[in-house]
Formats: structure tokens, sequence, C-alpha cells
């Protein structure tokens, strides 16, 4: 499996990012539409629109698509949406984090989008373990065979992640070489900062218990400042899709 695709590639899921924030916005669209505002050909939406339903994120209708609110697309596309934002971004943090890894190592990956993005890499390694508070990272990791564990706790539904005092607990039974992470925006002042603090707790257990911490952080978080801060860049590396 390949996560390096071309220029093509990228214009698709540029694309497929737009056609999801349209339908959050209008609830159904037509491929005209879309065609007209995303300067598109109408075979090249009909294929986007395909990819988006075979994801269970939306339902093509005739003439275009409709998100359906009872569905599970409501709780997906949140983490869809991340993990689509950056993509180039999240492959170069990717690939520099997973660089750091030796075989035989114990990594902690929280939940975030960048840290997923790290696991393709990470199959060249042996005998990793690794201790995940994502789900949807539980799940690619099985498909390529990693070890894995799960930290169990409660689900926040928008980003797939693991949280609450459970999560905690099961992050303190394990002693780990690296913890992965990322935030939504490093202050000017340098604090790590994001907008959920139950992500942030597990996050600070993770922390403590691994050796050495890294931020995954692309350069356009730079300089933002959300609610809870995390910890400040002096207590860890900082790996940008810049130098």
């Amino acid at each position: 499996m390949s996560v390096i695709g071309g220029m093509g590639d990228r214009m698709n899921k540029d694309r497929e990012k737009a056609i999801l924030e349209l339908l959050l916005k209008k609830k159904r669209v037509t491929v005209k539409e879309l065609a007209r505002v995303l300067y598109a050909s109408e075979p090249s939406i009909r294929r986007d629109l395909l990819q988006l339903e075979k994801q269970n994120l939306i339902r093509r209708v005739h003439g275009g698509a409709v998100l359906e609110e009872h569905s599970t697309s409501l709780s997906k596309i949140p983490f869809v949406l991340r993990e689509l934002e950056d993509h180039d971004a999240k492959r170069i943090m990717a690939q520099k984090a997973a660089a750091l890894v030796e075989s035989g190592q114990v990594i902690f990956l929280d939940a975030s989008s960048s840290a997923y993005a790290m696991i393709p890499y990470l199959a060249a390694k042996t005998n990793l373990t690794v201790i995940t508070s994502g789900v949807k990272a539980l799940m690619l990791l099985a498909e390529y065979g990693i070890p894995a564990f799960a930290t169990g706790g409660r689900l926040l539904p928008t980003c797939l992640s693991l949280v609450d005092d459970d999560a905690i607990a099961t992050v303190k039974k394990y002693n780990a070489d690296w913890a992965f992470f990322s935030c939504r925006g490093l202050s000017p002042d340098g604090w790590v900062t994001d907008i959920s603090i139950e992500e942030n707790r597990v996050r600070a257990a993770m922390m403590g218990q691994a050796r050495r911490s890294v931020l995954l952080c692309a350069s356009e978080k730079f300089n933002k400042t959300y609610l809870h801060n995390l910890c400040h860049r002096d207590d860890l590396t900082v790996i940008s899709d810049i130098e």
C-alpha cells in the first residue's frame, strides 16, 4: 500500500475535502454545481462522489449527492476532514517521525491524523509495539500486522479518540521509547495547545511514560493558540513539514 500519490491523487483528495465541506453546509449538492465551484469536469466529480460513497460518507442520488444526518457519516466526517487537511505536510512529517523509530521499540500514538499517517512508514520496522488512543489507528495497525494495544476509555465520536481515566490508567501501565502526537496550534510563545482538554490529558500521560516525546506540527499551525496548554515546545522534539 503506497501513501505517496502524484499530483492527480492530491487533486482528488482536495476535491473530496471540498465536497465534504460543502455537504456539511448544504446537505445536498449537484454534480453540475460541484463541477462549477471546484473547476473540475463532471466525470471527475462523479468519480469523487463514488469514492466518498464507498467510504459510507455520503449517498449518491440522481444528479448529485446528499448527506444523511441519521447516518454514521456525521461522526466520521470530522476525522476524515482532519485526515485530508495538509495531506503533503502529514506525509513529510510522518516520514521524518518514523525514521526515528528503531525495530523492537515501544511507541505511543495519539488519535491525531498526523500520528495515523506514520503507520505505513512503521510497517518496515520489526518487533514494534504500539499503544494508541486512536480507533482508526488501531484498524490500520491491524492491516499492517503491527502489534498494538488500545488504551481503552470513553470514545470521542468526532475524532475517534479514546479518553478519560481508563485510557490514562492503561497508558501508565506501559513504558515506551517514543510518544508521537499532534495539536491544533503552537502559540507564538511556544505552548502546545489544543481545543480538547480530554485528549491533552491522554497525551500528557503518554509523555510521562515515554523516554522521548515528539510533536508533529504542520507549519500552518504555527503561531496559533487554542483553549488548553499541553506543554511547552522546550519539553519535546518538534517535527514539522519545513526544516
